[in-house]
């Protein structure tokens, strides 16, 4: 991949690309919270089941979605793997420990 290409990349210019969000959506979301946002997902989630997350650990795996979504945006932002983990606050083999544990080859 080109330097050039990789200048461009960001995961919401990925999101974009693949025509799931635009300017609008963005301009939208810049005016919310995280907290907010986050809260407004749980609460489209458990529409889907009337208002009930019934045998969801939401309270216990909110922390590996959480650091799931940092990864794949340091992932999708960062150059290499040292602005990865400088990005994350990570040692690289805490990092590569994370790309294992998520089956991830970057």
């Amino acid at each position: 991949m080109s330097r050039e290409k990789i200048k461009k990349r960001t995961f919401i210019s990925k999101l974009k690309n693949e025509g799931r969000i635009n300017e609008n959506f963005l301009n939208i979301v810049s005016d919310l919270t995280l907290e907010e946002l986050i809260g407004i997902k749980i609460e489209m989630a458990s529409r889907l089941f009337r208002g009930k997350l019934y045998g969801v650990p939401i309270w216990i795996t909110m922390p590996r979605i959480v650091k799931e979504a940092m990864l794949h945006v340091a992932i999708n932002s960062c150059k290499t793997k040292t602005d990865m983990c400088s990005f994350l606050g990570l040692t690289l083999d805490q990092f590569n420990d994370i790309l294992r544990d998520y089956d991830l080859d970057i």
